[in-house]
């Protein structure tokens, strides 16, 4: 079965009808049209809807004037010459967003071929402007960007514009950003700038309304703009979002504690480090339910007692009641620290080992799937990197070109220099001959990039990451373990072999050892029938 893939939703234009992957209610054109000829509150002429016209005509009667003049064998003025007749419109050809036929005769387009002579030239250099006295607001106003008229409010002698637009060329040059990508970034600045003055500031929250409505990368821009030190962002994090939902419900007291629970473990504290998103999320998840409970009854946390932890333990098991408990002991341990609770109610509960089950290796079936749907080069490198060298998902994507060394066949993963085979050397240059031609001019140290990340220098997204076997059986965390469990079935269950050969963690490495064990013991079990063992005790001389 074919991994599943999410495709964006295909549909209608609501302005000139098109049909295709639109990802807005209107096509990239007929938001350009709405952007430059301002709003949608005229009557077309031709087919009388109320929409943004151009020259009183919408773009869908501009598409059909365009294909009326073809089929006429080409007038003089094209679609002007039909809209300019005023001859009744007995209907609409509809078309497909972005697949204008190409006349037969017109040649192919060769890529990266750019049309209308020699590039531009480079900008000149430029500097920070310099400060002088000006004039400071009386307050602040919001500016609405996407109003802005290119055709009008354009200056392109401001300094601070001439001086964004050489930073843009220079990062782009260091980037490796494509053409689309450095007009897309010219044409923001532009906007954003052409009225800058010293003392003024860009705020996040003006900017990606007007990048968004144009399809221009907020991102590019913006890092140009916090170069320039002119940004301001005034995002509010999606932590302090999190925590107000789950926060929601608590009595006040309980509230304060909790939060500062929270933001201790994301931002971290004296003598504490910051934890990931997805551990703190997991420890609010497992004791939120409680808390709402004791909400109801207590006013603070030094109200719980030890009787109402073991209730909250009584129904759960396995997994769920050490996933709780552990919650529950790092919730009081802090309030404890922090003296918020004179005496700890989880003191004394043993957590007890994590139930781990037994894991069975993957079929035979499972593997062959995935090694038939891995088509493209940088997916036979994400399954050989996690099939043969047991490679974390995060250590796939941290893996840099220097980790490489090509000339003695070896790769360091995670710190770890692992030896070559000729499988994975000869994928491994399939790679990054790929790479190398469809992104030569990058500036991205990762060994596996993509088209967003090949313009800038960070890894790809974890997301990304597991695409390419999304759906399957054998995922990348899965075929990681598999080939654990394989060494330790043919080498027999050494953790300490397994530790020196994948660089696991002790427990880990015992962990595995178990299970190599027990599937060994069981196999073994099932070739020799209990009937035909020898009873213990007897002679066997």
């Amino acid at each position: 079965m074919p991994p599943r893939t999410v495709l964006p939703p295909v549909n209608s234009c609501v302005d000139c009808l098109a049909w295709g992957v639109l990802g807005a209610r209107r096509c990239a054109s007929c938001m350009a049209l709405r952007y430059q000829y301002g709003g949608g509150n005229a009557q077309c002429t031709g087919c009388a809807r109320v929409l943004a016209v151009k020259r009183d005509y919408c773009r869908l009667c501009w598409q059909q004037a365009a294909y009326e003049s073809k089929a006429a064998g080409g007038l003089p003025r094209g679609a002007v010459s039909v809209l300019e007749s005023g001859g009744p419109r007995h209907g609409h050809q509809l078309f497909f967003d972005r697949m204008k036929l190409r006349r037969p005769q017109s040649p192919a387009p060769k890529y990266g071929h750019r049309r209308g002579g020699p590039p531009k030239p480079p900008p000149d250099p430029a500097g920070r402007p310099p400060a002088w006295l000006v004039q400071l607001r009386l307050f602040e106003v919001d500016r609405d960007f996407t109003r802005f008229k290119e055709s009008t409010g354009i200056d392109h002698s401001n300094p601070w514009l001439c001086w964004a637009i050489y930073l843009a060329h220079q990062r782009g040059e260091a980037r490796g950003w494509s053409r689309g990508a450095r007009i897309g970034v010219r044409r923001g600045l532009t906007i954003v700038l052409s009225a800058h003055t010293g003392g003024d500031v860009v705020r996040w929250s003006e900017l990606f309304p007007a990048m968004r409505a144009l399809w221009i990368s907020s991102e590019r821009v913006a890092e140009v703009l916090q170069q320039m030190g002119v940004l301001l962002d005034d995002r509010r994090p999606a932590f302090e979002d999190w925590l107000h939902r789950k926060l929601h419900g608590l009595a006040p007291s309980i509230h304060t504690a909790v939060e500062a629970w929270l933001r201790t473990m994301h931002d971290g504290g004296p003598r504490t480090k910051p934890r990931d998103m997805a551990t703190v999320q997991n420890y609010m998840n497992n004791v939120r339910p409680a808390l709402i409970d004791w909400s109801l009854r207590y006013d603070h946390l030094r109200e719980v007692t030890r009787e109402d932890i073991l209730t909250v333990l009584e129904g759960l098991h396995g997994s769920d009641r050490h996933n709780v408990l552990v919650a529950m002991r790092r919730l009081f341990a802090f309030c404890g620290k922090t003296r918020v609770i004179f005496r700890d109610p989880t003191r004394g509960l043993r957590v007890g080992q994590h139930p781990y089950g037994i894991v069975q290796p993957l079929e035979q079936r499972d593997l062959d799937q995935a090694v038939e749907i891995a088509t493209t080069p940088v997916a036979r490198l994400v399954l050989i990197l996690a099939a043969v060298h047991a490679a974390r998902k995060a250590a796939i994507i941290g893996l840099k070109l220097e980790d490489l060394d090509l000339g003695n066949r070896r790769l360091t993963i995670a710190g770890r220099t692992r030896p070559l085979d000729e499988l994975s050397h000869q994928i491994l240059l399939a790679w990054l001959d790929h790479r190398r031609t469809r992104w030569p001019n990058t500036a991205n140290p990762h060994l596996i990039i993509n088209q967003h990340s090949a313009m800038g220098t960070g890894p790809v997204s974890e997301l990304w990451g597991k695409h390419e076997l999304r759906g399957q059986a054998a995922t990348l965390e899965r075929l990681r373990v598999d080939r654990q469990i394989e060494e330790a079935l043919t080498h027999g269950p050494d953790p300490l072999h397994l530790a020196t050969v994948f660089g696991l963690d002790p427990k880990t490495a015992i962990r595995y050892a178990e299970n190599a064990r027990v599937l060994l013991v069981t196999t073994a079990e099932e070739q020799d029938p209990a009937g035909s063992r020898e009873p213990k005790g007897r002679n066997r001389s």
